[in-house]
């Protein structure tokens, strides 16, 4: 039997480069960056900030919101040439500082999308069966925020029990979007998991009041379900 994996052992982290938003996402894999708590979040400027796993926990990620710009010799960044420290398969680096991997993924990307970028986007551009091949190319890429696409896309479709297994996912991995909750319950409700359902529309309520963001369609679906 194997042994299980160290809790203290070095994050291994897939890289998502956007030429449009200048943005670079570092996070261990099978992890996103999207709406995540926000005391999981140690922001050293408004451009660079680490994601633990949970509040006070393991760092396993960090973000840079414009890459071609980010001042990485500022003072305020001096924290990013010392730990923790992260693998970074893709760019050949091990146990390398967040400032080792910004400086190489600059001139690794080179002024272009990483690959799930580009999935990304030709995955919006069109619809159906076309997209949700494409949606799982994405995810097969390494993007974990496909499991949300790739999910609506195949409840869309009537393909309830796939759709269900992607938004469910979701959740787990990106728990404070009102509208992973939404769809995760409308995928819930479409099985038959009517009290599941019931528990991810109250979530999604409770996130639009907390975030003050869009609202979603939740209140009036749990409304419809009826009951208790």
């Amino acid at each position: 039997m194997r042994n299980p994996p160290r809790v203290d052992a070095r994050p291994r982290l897939y890289l998502n480069h956007d030429v449009d938003f200048d943005w670079l996402r570092a996070v261990e894999f099978g992890r996103v960056t999207e709406d995540q708590p926000q005391d999981r979040w140690t922001a050293l400027s408004d451009g660079f900030a680490y994601l633990a796993d949970e509040a006070g926990g393991r760092t396993v990620g960090f973000v840079v919101e414009d890459l071609p710009s980010f001042d990485e010799d500022a003072p305020e960044h001096e924290g990013i040439w010392r730990g923790p420290r992260f693998d970074a398969p893709v760019l050949g680096l091990t146990d390398a500082t967040a400032g080792e991997i910004v400086l190489a993924a600059r001139t690794f990307f080179a002024g272009r999308d990483s690959i799930n970028r580009s999935i990304f986007g030709m995955a919006t551009e069109v619809e159906g069966e076309e997209a949700v091949e494409r949606w799982r190319h994405c995810l097969e890429a390494g993007d974990g925020m496909a499991h949300f696409a790739l999910g609506y896309t195949l409840l869309e479709l009537g393909r309830h029990a796939e759709a269900y297994r992607h938004l469910r996912h979701y959740t787990e991995i990106a728990p404070t979007g009102a509208w992973n909750w939404c769809w995760y319950g409308r995928a819930a409700e479409a099985i038959g998991e009517i009290a599941e359902a019931r528990t991810a529309y109250a979530r999604a309520i409770e996130l639009e009041e907390l975030e003050d963001g869009e609202p979603t369609d939740a209140a009036e679906r749990l409304t419809a379900l009826g009951g208790d």
